[in-house]
């Protein structure tokens, strides 16, 4: 044990060396630490307690639904669970790195001290991020509904934090005995997998059931579906959970307390079940991290051809089998030709889901009855999804320009490598904006209005300021292969993306407050307002592709 903490205990001071030798690295981690100490300062003085405010408005809507938020958390924990569950059966989620391979596995140090370390760590990321969640999303929440996130919070993040290590132990477990085991387990395991299927279908088919009874009142019928007695059996720890979850909403009672206390021996439990099996754990890890470290590498840099690559070679497949387009233009045109069709090369399941999972996601908040007053200013949310594309657009950009000593050879201004670079972006953001804003138009008649039409229009436009300002700590910080600039990459991206915005947000509500009409069957909205919104965003990304472009210029991108 005494070698494998004190390798952690390097590894962890390595780290810390390589951010301090760096400035580029040291900087921006001084101003997180200084944000993070800020934020749960303000947090601190919070819980001390300010005197109680008088609920109303959307307090009160809050309250009114919040056993809306436990429904959704137990449909997610369920969702979630029976999806790690299910691959637990032919692939594991217990991953290794290959230094611990190379270098750690050949050693004579037990297996399940080994095995031991690795979990404590996943337990310690596990909780991080559970805490940091659910204080990100609780905190506002809490405050919006006039309520206190502490102290009933930290029995969120207890109940989320035991639930998952619960789950992550009997995933582990399952993957050891039916993967590795003897050969009548194993087919024991061929066996469960399909009964796991027939349950999802059995769900579906109980759920549209009671669509159908409940007169096509979607929150009906999943409130039906979550509370019939079979699935709060199945599901009894994640019903527990999912209570637990909304407590900052919804005050726990005794009953609560007690199955906090049950999660948390659940938890140790699988633990104890998973650390006593005698199978080698060293044996299922060693494909299972082989290949996820191949996509983790293929994602980071952002190419989707090693990403198709290596999703065709889990289906057994060699090639994409699809229709081959020839090149096309010169230039500046045969790169975004190029940039446009890498960006869509993916199977047709891919596609199909591209369209059927936003139509059948309108149809289901048509028909949602807690939400049917505010349907008319849904497509609002347009906008927030050319925000979310555009940090998405990012590794693309960086892998891309790997291949910078390529592309600086070639008769090609800076400026306008940069702009082939923001404008492929923007077309991918615009047909994903395009198939929502239809789906809204064909499934959701409360939204076919004015702000519908203003935000289709708008959302391009921000996409491509966002974009522009996005692409240029992908010049700054161009090495994938390393975490550190790839959160830094990722952090400076997201201030630089809401840096471009602000200038749209501001503007956007001082005229729609100018102009806006209220009506009681839609929102009266003149369109000559996305005029000055599109003219400030081409001029927000005309200013960032022409800062890339400089940037360009001076620096080499390549992580060589």
């Amino acid at each position: 044990m005494k070698p494998l903490l004190y390798l952690e205990l390097r590894q962890f001071l390595n780290a810390l060396k390589n951010t301090t030798r760096s400035p580029r690295r040291l900087v921006l981690a001084l101003i997180i630490g200084a944000c993070f100490f800020s934020w749960f300062l303000n947090t601190a003085l919070l819980v001390t307690g300010a005197s109680p405010v008088e609920r109303s408005g959307f307090s009160n809507v809050l309250e009114r639904h919040a056993e809306l938020f436990r429904v959704g958390a137990f449909l997610l924990l369920c969702f979630g669970s029976a999806a790690v569950i299910y691959q637990a059966f032919s692939s594991g989620s217990l991953v290794f790195t290959m230094a611990h391979i190379d270098f750690l596995f050949p050693t004579p140090i037990p297996r399940r001290s080994v095995l031991l370390v690795k979990l404590l760590k996943d337990y310690l990321r596990y909780g991080f991020w559970i805490a940091f969640l659910v204080t990100c999303l609780g905190m506002p929440t809490s405050a919006a509904a006039k309520q206190s996130f502490f102290p009933y919070g930290l029995l969120s993040i207890a109940a989320l934090t035991a639930y998952m290590i619960f789950i992550v132990n009997l995933a582990h477990t399952i993957n050891i005995v039916f993967t590795f085991g003897y050969e009548k387990v194993k087919q024991a395991g061929r066996i469960i997998k399909p009964v796991l299927i027939l349950a999802a279908v059995s769900a579906l088919v109980l759920g549209v059931f009671q669509y159908i009874q409940s007169g096509g009142d979607c929150y009906l019928s999943i409130h039906r579906a979550t509370t019939a007695p079979v699935v709060k059996v199945i599901f009894t720890p994640a019903d527990w959970c999912a209570s637990l979850a909304v407590a900052p909403l919804i005050p726990p009672a005794d009953t609560d307390l007690m199955h906090l206390a049950l999660l948390w021996a659940l938890a140790a439990a699988a633990f104890a079940m998973l650390m006593s099996r005698r199978e080698n754990i060293y044996e299922p890890s060693l494909g299972i991290t082989a290949k996820v470290t191949r996509m983790r590498q293929a994602m980071r840099a952002g190419d989707a051809t090693a990403i198709r690559v290596e999703m065709m070679s889990d289906k057994g497949r060699k090639s994409a089998g699809m229709l081959v387009i020839p090149p096309f233009g010169r230039g500046a045109v045969a790169l975004l030709w190029k940039g446009l069709l890498t960006r869509y090369r993916m199977s047709a399941g891919q596609l199909a889901a591209m369209l059927v999972l936003p139509a059948l996601l309108c149809y289901l908040l048509g028909n949602f009855d807690p939400i049917s007053d505010i349907l008319k200013y849904l497509p609002v949310i347009l906008v927030y999804l050319s925000f979310v594309f555009s940090i998405t657009v990012q590794p693309q950009v960086r892998s891309e320009l790997k291949y910078a000593n390529i592309l600086k050879a070639m008769p090609i201004a800076p400026w306008k490598v940069m702009l082939v670079q923001s404008v492929s972006g923007t077309g991918y953001l615009s047909l994903g904006i395009l198939t929502f804003a239809a789906a809204m138009w064909l499934f959701m008649p409360a939204a076919r209005n004015d702000v519908l039409r203003a935000c289709v229009i708008v959302s391009p436009f921000l996409g491509f300021s966002c974009i522009s300002a996005a692409v240029i700590p992908a010049l700054t910080y161009p090495d994938t292969r390393d975490t550190t600039q790839n959160f830094f990459c990722n952090l400076v991206g997201f201030a630089l993306i809401i840096v471009a915005a602000v200038p749209s947000i501001v503007l956007g509500s001082l005229l729609v407050w100018l102009t806006y009409t209220p009506s009681q069957a839609s929102p009266i909205i003149p369109l000559w307002i996305t005029v000055p919104l599109c003219a400030v965003n081409l001029l927000i990304g005309a200013a960032g592709v022409s800062i890339s472009g400089a940037v360009f210029r001076k620096f080499d991108p390549t992580s060589e």
